[in-house]
């Protein structure tokens, strides 16, 4: 089977036509050659669609909502040195279906943090390539002192806990290699154990949100 280019079109849609971004028309066009193509499409926001693109527009066909996933992960996590490993939490995080994306910095962090539009870049494609119906937030970095965290905010720590159930929302903290300093962490957060060996930050982030969204599911099961 062929493979379908899946688009991210933002809303408004004021009509059966959708307009395509000169960037993204280029990419279909000139890279993928598809000129005239089946493709899916979402705006972002829980709509998925099958339509028919041509020359820079897409007819809009069958439409379903999609439901977010559960529960709303919030990964907030200290930049990692390179922009490889950067992007690698991104891109991770988005085709899981993380809710949100904050980067941070700390007293033990020496990386400086990514550029929001590239985050942002990020982001997109890799919603596109999962064939996503929900685009991850990524919020502008800042200090945890500056993010207002709060509800049930969960720690990554080797010597922590079990990953509790996170009800339908859930804000995951990953410091720096490290470590946070001691007087970083609030002390209603519960921390959180991975797994007995040191994991490098994009591990341990991508690694938490999976287990948080595979407990969630199960216990919202039960």
């Amino acid at each position: 089977m062929a493979h379908v280019p899946h688009l991210l079109l933002p809303r408004p849609w004021a009509a059966e036509l959708l307009e395509v971004a000169a960037a993204t028309r280029s990419h279909l066009e000139t890279v993928l050659r598809r000129a005239d193509s089946a493709v899916t499409y979402t705006d972002g926001n829980g709509t998925f669609g099958s339509g028919c693109y041509h020359a820079g527009i897409v007819e809009r066909g069958e439409e379903t909502d999609v439901a977010a996933s559960s529960p709303a992960v919030t990964l907030v996590v200290a930049a990692p040195h390179s922009s490889d490993r950067q992007r690698f939490v991104v891109e991770k995080a988005a085709e899981l279906g993380v809710t949100e994306l904050a980067w941070t910095t700390s007293k033990h962090s020496q990386a400086r943090l990514p550029q929001h539009r590239k985050s942002e870049a990020w982001a997109v494609s890799a919603l596109e390539q999962s064939r996503g119906s929900h685009l991850m937030v990524v919020r502008e970095g800042a200090g945890l002192d500056r993010l207002g965290l709060g509800g049930l905010v969960l720690l990554c720590d080797r010597d922590g806990g079990p990953m509790p159930a996170p009800g339908e929302r859930v804000t995951i903290v990953v410091g720096p290699e490290g470590g946070l300093a001691d007087d970083e962490a609030a002390p209603d957060w519960i921390r959180v154990s991975l797994g007995p060996t040191i994991l490098r930050t994009e591990t341990a982030a991508i690694v938490a949100a999976a287990m948080a969204l595979a407990v969630g599911r199960a216990a919202s099961r039960d």
